[in-house]
C-alpha cells in the first residue's frame, strides 16, 4: 500500500535529480543542501536515514524523507536514493480517531524530531520534545511501550499518553487523551449521585445524624478516588486502544478484522470451503475532503459503511474498516461469482446514494472494489495472500478508471 507516498527520486552526487516519480518536478530541483544527503555523502554505511519534517522542493509540499546512499563499485559516493511520504496524509488518518476535541495522536523520532501530529501546524515542526518524559523513558529507562499522565510540553494540557516504539526504526507513536475530558462522566455520575444525596436529606431528616457521619468520611472517599482516578483512565485508554468497533462508522477495527480473517481461513482451509475477501476504497476522497471539508467526509463514510453492514447478511460474515476510507468484507462459504455479485451491489448502492463529489469524473461518490476468492490452502497458503489478492484487484479496478469492480488472480 503505497497511498501515502509522494514518490521516489534518485539524487547524483551533484544533488541533482535523475529520475523521479513525482508528476511535472521542479526543473530546478537540488537536494545539495540538505541534511541527509550530507549525512549519506559523508557516511558511507550509515543505512536508512528518516529526515525530520521539509518542504518538498518538488511540489512545495511538506514531506517525511526515507533516504539510503548509492555506491557505486568501489563504494563511493554516488547520490541517494529517496522516498517522500506526505504528512498530510498521514494528518488526515489521526484525525478520523476520536479522541476528544484535546486529544492528540503524534509520530516522533527517539530524537525528540515532531514528524507527524494531529493539532499541530506545519510551522511548529521544528519544536524538539527530546525532553519529554515518554521519550527520557523509551532512551533513558529502555521502556519500550506503556503509559502516563504528563502535561505537554508544546500546548501545556495535561493528557493521559499511551505510546509504543519501534524496534527496528527510531521512532514512536503516541496517542493521548485529556485528562479533564476523561474524568467528565466521572463527573457527571458524581454531580447525579450528590442530587440524590439532596433529595434523601430532605425526605429523611430524622435520620440527619447518620448522614452528617457520611459526610464527615466523604473528604477520606474523595482523597481515594483521586488516588483511583489515574489507574481508572490508564484502564479506560488501554480497552479504547483493543476496542473491536470503529468509533466513526461502527464497522469492526482493522485488528478484529484480522483476528476474524484468520479464523474464518482456518475454518475454511479444514472444511476445504471456499472464502471471498472484498476490499473498497472510496474514490477521490482527498478531493471530497479538500472541498466539502472532513465533517462531510466522516458523514459520507458512515453512509457507505451503512451500505456495506447491509449486505452483510449472514451471522459469519465481517464488515470492518480498513484504514482511512478503506474497508473490507469477509465472506465465508462465497465462491468469486456470489462475491462479485455483493461486490458490485455494494458499489451501485453506493453510487446510487448520489452523494456530489465534484472532484471526481462521475460527480457523485464512487467505490472502487477489489475482489478475492480461493479455497484455503488449496489455492492461497495464508490470509496475507487472499488480502494481497485483493488488493491487487483493486489497484487494477483504480487503473481501469475507478467506480468498478475487479476480480483478483489466484497465484499460478
Amino acid at each position: 500500500m503505497l497511498r501515502d507516498v509522494q514518490g521516489f527520486t534518485v539524487v547524483g552526487p551533484d544533488g541533482r535529480a535523475l529520475i523521479t516519480t513525482i508528476p511535472d518536478p521542479n526543473t530546478t530541483y537540488s537536494a545539495a543542501d540538505r541534511d541527509y544527503f550530507a549525512l549519506h555523502r559523508e557516511n558511507r554505511n550509515y543505512g536508512l536515514f528518516i529526515g525530520a519534517p521539509i518542504q518538498s522542493r518538488m511540489t512545495g509540499e511538506w514531506v517525511i524523507s526515507l533516504s539510503l546512499r548509492l555506491n557505486d563499485a568501489n563504494g563511493e559516493f554516488r547520490g541517494v536514493v529517496l522516498a517522500t511520504l506526505l504528512i498530510e496524509r498521514f494528518v488526515d488518518f489521526y484525525q478520523t480517531i476520536d479522541l476528544g476535541t484535546e486529544g492528540v495522536i503524534g509520530l516522533v523520532k527517539r530524537d525528540g524530531t515532531i514528524l507527524a501530529r494531529s493539532q499541530l501546524s506545519t510551522e511548529s515542526y521544528a519544536v524538539n520534545v527530546s525532553k519529554s518524559p515518554v521519550l527520557r523513558m523509551i532512551n533513558d529507562d529502555g521502556v519500550t511501550r506503556g503509559n502516563m499522565v504528563l502535561t505537554a510540553m508544546l500546548d501545556g494540557v495535561r493528557r493521559i499518553y499511551g505510546f509504543d516504539s519501534s524496534a527496528e526504526y527510531p521512532i514512536v507513536v503516541a496517542a493521548a487523551v485529556s485528562e479533564e475530558q476523561a474524568l467528565q462522566a466521572w463527573r457527571h455520575r458524581a454531580q447525579q449521585t450528590w442530587g440524590l444525596s439532596g433529595i434523601v436529606l430532605l425526605l429523611f431528616v430524622s435520620m440527619a445524624c447518620l448522614i452528617w457521619r457520611a459526610l464527615g468520611r466523604q473528604g477520606e472517599m474523595e482523597a481515594s478516588l483521586k488516588g483511583m482516578h489515574r489507574d481508572l483512565a490508564e484502564a479506560n485508554h488501554a480497552l479504547e486502544i483493543i476496542a473491536g468497533e470503529d468509533a466513526l462508522t461502527g464497522l469492526a477495527t482493522r485488528r478484529r478484522l484480522d483476528e476474524a480473517l484468520q479464523a474464518a481461513f482456518s475454518s475454511a482451509a479444514t472444511q476445504g470451503q471456499p472464502l471471498s475477501f472484498v476490499l473498497v476504497d472510496v474514490d477521490y476522497f482527498k478531493r471530497f475532503n479538500d472541498q466539502y471539508g472532513h465533517p462531510a467526509g466522516d458523514e459520507a463514510l458512515k453512509q457507505v459503511a451503512a451500505v456495506l453492514k447491509r449486505h452483510a447478511k449472514r451471522s459469519a460474515d465481517t464488515t470492518a474498516r480498513y484504514g482511512g476510507e478503506e474497508m473490507a468484507l469477509i465472506l465465508p462459504g462465497a465462491e468469486s461469482a456470489s462475491a462479485l455479485a455483493v461486490a458490485e451491489r455494494i458499489r451501485a448502492d453506493v453510487e446510487a446514494l448520489a452523494i456530489a463529489n465534484e472532484g471526481s469524473p462521475y460527480a457523485n461518490l464512487t467505490l472502487s472494489i477489489g475482489v478475492a476468492s480461493c479455497v484455503p490452502g488449496r489455492d492461497m497458503p495464508t490470509p496475507a495472500a487472499l488480502v494481497a489478492a485483493a488488493d491487487v484487484a483493486l489497484y487494477a479496478a483504480k487503473g481501469a478508471g475507478r467506480n468498478r469492480v475487479m476480480l483478483g488472480q489466484n497465484p499460478a
